[in-house]
């Protein structure tokens, strides 16, 4: 009887770590999302907030990309095209935010 339920709990053992690992690497992309506070650019419209809201806030931080140079943005949406799917508009509105990016020092 021992060894039938050994099996679940070794099962929810390697669930919470997995889980655990997952939310340390979204912390991680949480803090790279951050940048030292410079001069920011214009302030970011409504719908560039709504389609940050509804596609990145569900997994991490929302990310501001007022925050960070646009370089910084731009490598940072190619990394997520890599792990998700979204509709190519989506993906170029994304990219169009660089605009809204720091100035370069």
């Amino acid at each position: 009887m021992k060894a039938r339920f050994a099996r679940p709990r070794f099962s929810l053992a390697v669930s919470l770590v997995v889980t655990l690992i997952a939310a340390a690497g979204g912390c991680a992309a949480h803090h790279e999302l951050q940048s030292a506070s410079s001069a920011a650019g214009p302030p970011l419209p409504a719908e560039s907030k709504a389609l940050l809201a509804r596609r990145c806030g569900g997994c991490h931080a929302i990310p501001d990309p007022t925050s960070m140079s646009a370089e910084k943005w731009l490598s940072g949406v190619e990394r997520m095209k890599k792990r998700m799917e979204l509709p190519a508009a989506e993906w170029d509105s994304l990219a169009i935010m660089a605009q809204y990016a720091q100035a370069q020092p």
